[in-house]
C-alpha cells in the first residue's frame, strides 16, 4: 500500500477506499472487481494497482484512515482508567456503526481485527506494564474481543447507545459475567 506524501497519489486512494466502500453497499464483496472499482473511482487500473495491492488492501486503508482506534492523546494514555478504555471502546464501535455494518455483511470484520491487532500493538507496547510473553496474547484478547462485541452489536441492531454498550465491554473485559 502506498504510505507516501504526494497529495494526487493521496486523494486517489481515497476516492478508491470511498469508491470500494460505495460498491460495497451495492454488490457483495465477490461480484467487486478491480475494474469496477476504478471504474467508480475515476482511476486507471495502473493507478489502483500503484496504490493498492487488492481490495482487502483497500479496506485496510478505508479502516486505518476512517476509523483507526486512537483511544486518547500519547500524553493521557498512561493515565486512562480501565472504565475509560471500555468507554472509549463503546465510542469507537457505536461512532463506526455504518463502516462496521458493511463489513459484517460482507463477512469482512477479520480485517477490522487485524487493524485493531496493529492498532493495539502500537498502543499497548509502551504504555501497558506487563511482561513481554503476555502482550501478543493481551494484544489478541483485545482485537479479538472488541472485534466480536462490534459483530454482535451491529448484528442485534445497535440497540444499546454508547454508555450500554460501554457497560457491556466492561462487565465482559473484566470478567464480572461469571459471578
Amino acid at each position: 500500500m502506498y504510505c507516501g506524501k504526494n497529495k494526487t497519489a493521496l486523494t486517489s486512494q481515497r476516492q478508491i477506499a470511498q469508491a470500494l466502500l460505495q460498491l460495497l453497499d451495492e454488490l457483495p464483496y465477490s461480484e467487486i472487481s478491480v475494474s469496477a472499482i476504478c471504474k467508480r473511482a475515476s482511476v486507471s487500473r495502473q493507478t489502483f494497482y500503484s496504490l493498492f495491492e487488492s481490495k482487502e488492501n483497500v479496506i485496510t486503508f478505508a479502516l486505518r484512515n476512517e476509523c483507526c482506534y486512537a483511544p486518547q492523546m500519547e500524553k493521557e494514555r498512561d493515565s486512562l482508567t480501565f472504565r475509560q478504555v471500555c468507554g472509549g471502546f463503546s465510542r469507537y464501535i457505536t461512532g463506526h456503526a455504518q463502516i462496521l455494518s458493511v463489513l459484517s455483511r460482507h463477512d469482512l470484520m477479520p480485517l477490522l481485527r487485524s487493524v485493531l491487532r496493529e492498532d493495539f500493538t502500537l498502543c499497548l507496547s509502551s504504555s501497558v506494564p506487563c511482561c513481554e510473553e503476555l502482550q501478543p496474547y493481551l494484544i489478541d484478547y483485545m482485537a479479538a474481543g472488541i472485534t466480536s462485541i462490534a459483530e454482535t452489536y451491529i448484528r442485534t441492531g445497535e440497540r444499546l447507545g454508547t454508555e450500554g454498550l460501554e457497560e457491556v465491554i466492561y462487565l465482559l473485559m473484566r470478567g464480572e459475567f461469571l459471578r
